[in-house]
């Protein structure tokens, strides 16, 4: 042996799990030594190095190369203990070049001519290839056996490497709390030795951890922590894929599709063949969820033939080819995994049967007693929804009770996939009031994960299985409870982000200096024609700027979910004082209607079949389209088309339920495509008092809150022509001076900080719904874009908001009927009414509605009777623009 190669390897080995680059730098110099020196055993060392920096920095290919010479070297000059130890390393890049039975030869190579200490990190080794190929148990033996040799020879660098893989292996086996305890332990002790690259994968690691139990907003943070200290290593196939299939969980598929391809690519950069089957697959997953079905489960009916074939042919092409690569891997493991994703392609096309319910249980079976639980429980419960759809009742509850565990033990999305599947047979059996229970008990578990998510993106989009399992509960309530226990589940089902505490995004320091300088970007974008290269790197830092606001906000910790979000009928009943509440639910493609209205002995809940949905959309969408053309003076027939999809929307949605919403002042509460209607423009429902509310519980909550003390604050954009006029109009006929900011002083800071507190507040700019991401719709102020993301900042906002500027009442209306905009954060954060259009319009026009709507207001009218009166005042010509005003909220 020689002393100075020992005291090399002791120098440079430990500096790769540190930092690689530098591990590289510092080999390379020590093999230029050795080649001048003859030092063969420093040569293999510097080589050995080498490969496992290239390694470390996610190129197989090269740390082959290198771990080769190293082996030849040794070889050729009779070194075996550093042939032996080259080996060692040479096994796990032959494992991840996707050859894991070379790999496994190439270990038992080495471990014969190796003893005690090495021996023992080269058995650490095998563990881990073993692991990889399914052998999980042997491999956990392996590991408890290495880790009492580190710890009684004081190695600390094995013990963690060893405790690292270990608790991977537990995260992956569903032993959470082992594998924390595991990854802590490592952390501690990479962080003692100061080998900060070891102790970032491991921050990763954690990540991991956070995302198997279900718990986003920390496994996002762990992520990014981790990404921020090992940017330098290099592009990270594995750590891509865990971040993708985080993503997939809660439904941000074009990032987690981004995430794949970017792993994809490594891979193959990288040579990482033992990774690019896990991309296959990870591809197929995100195929199925973009075609609209996500297995036989989620977000389909489970009656084969629900979600048609666009879109699971590539799943199941690219699960056909992971199933491949796996197989001439022999990853036993994985061939199950790929063989799921396969079947459920072909659930959600429609052609499934009988023997492929058979395959996915077999598949699910061998998962679990696998020791791979959660992939396991996934795949019986695909089993126990198709058994379902094709009436095997039996087998459905067979299933069921063998994914029993998963209802217990399971992260929160796949206890409440469990009580939907539970839910469904119960029901198919004719079993309703257990169908209920087992639905009930679902929605529990997802209100509470759904508090869990701070951020409202991933409330709205993660919540796809809690809505179909919302669905079926609404319609047992409708179908079997009667009107009035529907209305209470219409409540507790609807909206239910929007019921949460509010997250303030914009108080991160990150987020808010990331604003200020979109804030920037955007003013310089609008302020003078720019070449096409300076324009388009506006354009990515844009992106960029928006991409990190939306990372950082998806970290936002949750909260508790509220006890209850439905509200006693005595309590609805006294709010509404006269008025009238007119729900509208839509049950597979049918549109129902709750009224509750006031009678003789008190209030009464009525249920109306309105009629099928699509008609009524279709017309709502040429109407939307004559508006705009109106609005834009592309003359026409343009006003004969508006009135007559007026008339037809009336007409299809009042005439059912003409009997009962009378003519006095409305509560709307409208589903789907239709938050985007211009009710007042429907003829019966002209000049009335009307107030539109996400649910019948936030209208509840925010009409009971006591009336706010405040200032008027009125801002007036240059973005808009007549702005800073209709301020001004508005401002001369307030009995107390409001404070103006018009002009320049019209920028996002000041008007923040003045409306923090207000009782009143007008904001006149120009507004966009932005269609790619609505949490970035905004007024244009003096000095950029005023978003909802700045709204967070908001900690007392007002009462009363006007939104004076074209589409502000817009929101993305998401399963569940949750919504992204505007109004609906604000209503969120506190504010009781908001005054917004759901459309384009004329400056001229508004300036005149505007000084009305105050006029009203100022003699004591609440917002909804004041703006029906500014409208019924108005010029018939201009009702394009009037019209498409609405008053949200209390009203």
């Amino acid at each position: 042996m020689s002393t100075t190669a020992d005291e090399l390897a002791q120098r440079l080995l430990p500096i790769v799990m540190a930092d690689p680059v530098k591990a590289k730098m510092l080999a390379d110099a020590a093999l230029r030594d050795a080649q001048r020196a003859g030092d063969r055993a420093a040569q293999a060392v510097a080589l050995r190095t080498l490969g496992l920096a290239a390694r470390a920095r996610h190129d197989a290919a090269g740390a082959d190369r290198h771990l080769r010479a190293s082996i030849a070297v040794a070889r050729r000059h009779r070194l075996t203990q550093y042939e032996a130890e080259s080996r060692m390393s040479h096994a796990l890049i032959l494992d991840d070049l996707g050859r894991p039975t070379a790999a496994l030869r190439e270990i038992d190579r080495a471990m014969a001519d190796l003893q005690g200490q090495r021996r023992a990190r080269a058995s650490m080794q095998r563990a881990l290839i073993l692991r990889r190929l399914g052998f999980e148990r042997e491999a956990m033996e392996l590991y408890r056996d290495a880790l009492r040799a580190f710890r009684r020879s004081g190695d600390a660098v094995w013990e963690a490497r060893t405790l690292t893989n270990r608790g991977v292996l537990h995260g992956f086996r569903g032993n959470l709390r082992l594998a924390e305890a595991d990854l802590r332990a490592a952390q501690a002790l990479y962080n003692r030795l100061g080998m900060s690259t070891a102790a970032a994968q491991v921050e990763h690691n954690l990540g991991f951890v956070a995302a198997q139990a279900g718990d986003v907003p920390t496994a996002l943070a762990r992520y990014d922590r981790a990404h921020d200290r090992l940017w330098k290593t290099g592009v990270d196939a594995v750590s891509l894929l865990d971040r993708a299939e985080l993503l997939l969980s809660v439904r941000l598929l074009p990032e987690a599709g981004t995430a794949i391809r970017a792993a994809i690519a490594a891979c193959t950069d990288g040579h990482l063949d033992s990774v690019l089957g896990q991309a296959h697959l990870m591809m197929a997953r995100l195929a199925l969820l973009t075609s609209g079905g996500s297995g036989p489960v989620s977000g389909a009916s489970g009656t084969p033939g629900a979600s048609g074939t666009f879109g699971t042919d590539e799943s199941r092409a690219a699960a056909a080819a992971a199933r491949k690569v796996f197989a001439r891997q022999k990853r036993a493991v994985w061939i199950a995994r790929a063989r799921v994703a396969e079947l459920a392609a072909v659930v959600a096309s429609g052609r499934a049967h009988r023997g492929t319910l058979r395959d996915l249980w077999t598949a699910g079976r061998a998962l679990v007693d696998a020791g791979w639980p959660h992939p396991g429980w996934e795949a019986l419960l695909d089993a126990a929804q198709l058994a379902v759809g094709l009436g095997e009742h039996g087998t459905a509850a067979d299933l069921l009770q063998e994914a029993a565990a998963a209802a217990k033990l399971g992260p929160a999305p796949l206890r409440v996939r469990w009580a939907h599947v539970r839910a469904r047979l119960d029901l198919a059996r004719g079993a309703t009031a257990e169908a209920a229970r087992a639905a009930t008990a679902g929605l529990r578990i997802a209100d509470e994960y759904r508090a869990s998510l701070g951020a409202t993106e991933l409330r709205v989009r993660g919540s796809v299985e809690a809505a179909a399992l919302a669905g079926l509960r609404l319609r047992l309530a409708l179908d079997h409870g009667g009107p009035r226990e529907a209305l209470t589940w219409a409540q507790r089902c609807r909206s239910a982000a929007l019921s949460l505490p509010p997250t303030h995004p914009s108080s991160d320091p990150v987020v808010a200096r990331a604003l200020t300088e979109l804030r920037r970007i955007t003013g310089e974008l609008a302020a003078a024609p720019a070449g096409p290269q300076r324009a388009g790197r506006l354009l990515r830092r844009q992106r960029s700027l928006e991409a990190e606001i939306r990372r950082r906000s998806w970290r936002v910790p949750g909260s508790r979910p509220a006890a209850r979000t439905d509200v006693p009928f005595a309590s609805l009943a006294a709010a509404l004082d006269g008025r009238v509440l007119f729900e509208l639910l839509a049950i597979d493609g049918v549109l129902h209607a709750l009224v509750v209205f006031p009678s003789a002995g008190g209030h009464r809940v009525a249920r109306r079949v309105v009629g099928p949905i699509a008609p009524v959309a279709a017309e709502l969408e040429h109407l939307r389209i004559a508006l705009s053309a109106e609005i834009l003076g592309h003359g026409g027939t343009s006003a004969e088309r508006v009135d007559r999809g007026a008339g037809a929307l009336d007409r299809l949605l009042l005439d059912p339920v003409a009997d009962l919403i009378g003519d006095g002042p409305l509560v709307l509460v409208p589903t789907g495509a239709l938050h985007a209607m211009p009710w007042t423009m429907l003829p019966r429902l002209r000049g009335r008092s009307i107030t539109v509310a996400p649910s019948a519980a936030i209208w509840w909550r925010v009409a009971t809150q006591p009336p706010a003390d405040g200032p008027t604050v009125l801002v007036g954009a240059p973005s808009a022509a007549q702005a800073a006029a209709e301020v001004a109009q508005i401002a001369r006929d307030q009995r107390v001076p409001p404070t103006v900011l018009a002009g320049e002083r019209a920028r996002v800071a000041p008007a923040l900080a003045a409306l923090d507190g207000a009782a009143i507040g007008h904001i006149a700019s120009h507004g966009e719904f932005r269609v790619d991401n609505p949490l970035f719709s905004f007024l244009l102020l003096a000095d950029g874009p005023l978003t909802v993301y700045d709204l967070s900042a908001l900690r007392r906002p007002p009462a009363l908001l006007v939104l004076s500027g074209c589409d502000t009442g817009l929101a993305e209306v998401h399963p569940g009927d949750e919504l992204m905009g505007l109004v609906a954060a604000l209503l969120n954060m506190g504010t009781a009414t908001v005054v917004a259009s759901t459309g384009p319009v004329d400056d001229g026009a508004t300036r005149l509605l505007m000084r009305d709507l105050y006029g009203h207001l100022g003699v004591g009218h609440p917002p909804a009777t004041a703006l029906a009166l500014a409208q019924a005042a108005a010029d018939p010509s201009v009702r394009a623009s009037t019209g498409s005003f609405v008053c949200f909220g209390a009203g």
